[in-house]
């Protein structure tokens, strides 16, 4: 006996539809903007990074030198009797100051020695603020001071001021100072770098020959 029944339809399998050519154009160019939007924000990271470190080493670089200054300013050695020191004791003008002064131990070998601070070539060309500073055995003549030991206080230098004297932050300033034999109240020092302008750096000087006749006097005490 034969079976009856209804005919079996097969079902055709369902055609998968892929990407056109044109919708993988469009998620290139999508996934690229992306890509390109990631670097770019990435590098601005990396940049901004860069910078503030930057900026931190030129604060740091800043900090550093002003305290080596305000060490660097230190005494002038005592005149024996009452005859004065055969070279000036303080020599400055707007660029430049020349001193006497005896070296802080922990800077370097203790003892006289004669220092200048000025802007001088780096190695780079650009100016430097830079302290040399070379042994003084009371010689009349100025030091040859391509021959003295050097340290960079300030890089890539764009201005620099000195004067001299004042009694406050903006009165009585000179740009130079001539009386050797007798410093100036204080020292004012305004310097800007490439990358940043220092605040106005201001050093006392006390004159201790005129209170104790010691024919000496200190930069940078506290008042």
């Amino acid at each position: 006996m034969m079976a009856t029944g209804v005919p079996i339809q097969r079902r055709s399998p369902r055609r998968v539809r892929g990407m056109t050519l044109i919708e993988v154009v469009v998620a290139m160019a999508v996934l690229s903007l992306i890509v390109l939007v990631l670097g770019a924000s990435l590098r601005g990271m990396a940049q901004s990074a860069r910078r503030i470190d930057e900026r931190v080493d030129v604060v740091d670089e800043m900090r550093v030198a002003v305290a080596f200054l305000r060490e660097a300013f230190a005494r002038l050695p005592e005149t024996p009797g009452a005859k004065p020191t055969p070279a000036p004791r303080f020599a400055a003008t707007a660029s430049e100051v020349t001193w006497v002064a005896v070296m802080p131990a922990r800077f370097g070998a203790a003892g006289r020695h004669h220092f200048r601070l000025a802007l001088e070539p780096a190695a780079d060309g650009t100016p430097a603020l830079v302290l040399r500073y070379t042994p003084w055995r009371g010689e009349v003549a100025a030091p040859d001071w391509a021959q003295a030991d050097a340290r960079v206080l300030a890089r890539q230098v764009e201005r620099l001021a000195l004067q001299y004297g004042g009694t406050g932050m903006q009165s009585a300033w000179r740009p130079e100072w001539a009386q050797g034999e007798h410093p100036p109240a204080r020292l004012r020092i305004d310097l800007a770098t490439a990358s940043m302008a220092w605040p106005p750096v201001v050093v006392p000087v006390h004159d201790l020959s005129a209170a104790q006749g010691a024919g000496r006097f200190v930069v940078g005490g506290s008042q």
